[in-house]
């Protein structure tokens, strides 16, 4: 009997040993800069554009980082090496493990896009395929002569991704808001709210509504 307790309990320790060895080799340890993954060493550091998204990443995280307590877990991104690029939902963020500086949305150069509705999950409502458009989006939002505000009376939510055949494995995502008077792109970097004239009108995306135009379902008495 005290043989098998023996071995039981020598068991349960060896695979306690296995199960911390193995935790400890999958974690990533901040270095500064980014974070470096403790069992291959490979260093990442952060995208800084924000408006990079992936498409889609696994749905098993491939490493984790425990920060104040919280547990943050990092993914593979379809398409491309764990060993290369990783993705935080979490966080929303992207880290990179080679030297590939990825560009601002004219050299992400898109060939179509998206608009959707931002809530829990993002769902579309709009697609993009007209290439002029697509250009015409891109040259008003980067041209430094756009009008553009520190605030709005955004009502709706929304976002604009586009695709590229450059970088398939990404969207280049970029935040719309709507109110009465317009639709702007909202700026992550700078704060700043860019006024996108008349390129989103046919798509009708503010959700307000004018008092003589609400019908109300109560009964009038």
């Amino acid at each position: 009997m005290k043989i098998t307790k023996r071995i039981i309990c020598f068991m349960l320790a060896m695979l306690c040993l296995a199960f911390s060895l193995t935790s400890c080799a999958n974690k990533m340890s901040f270095t500064g800069n980014g974070l470096t993954h403790k069992k291959t060493g490979i260093s990442y550091t952060y995208v800084l554009d924000p408006c990079y998204q992936p498409i889609e990443y696994d749905p098993e995280a491939y490493t984790k980082w425990k920060r104040n307590d919280v547990k943050i877990e990092y993914y593979a991104i379809k398409g491309l090496e764990p060993t290369e690029w990783l993705y935080c939902p979490m966080m929303g963020e992207i880290l990179c493990a080679t030297d590939e500086v990825l560009p601002d949305v004219r050299g992400f150069d898109p060939s179509g896009a998206y608009i959707c509705i931002e809530a829990a999950t993002a769902y579309t409502i709009h697609e993009i395929t007209n290439q002029a458009k697509i250009d015409a989006i891109v040259e008003r939002y980067l041209d430094e002569n756009t009008p553009s505000y520190s605030t709005v009376m955004d009502t709706s939510n929304y976002s604009v991704k586009f695709i590229s055949e450059k970088y398939p494995e990404f969207y280049y995502s970029l935040v719309l808001v709507a109110d009465a008077d317009g639709v702007y792109v909202h700026d992550r970097l700078t704060g700043r709210y860019i006024d996108m004239g008349l390129l989103f009108e046919e798509y009708d995306l503010y959700d307000g509504y004018e008092d003589e135009d609400y019908d109300s379902d109560e009964e009038e008495e």
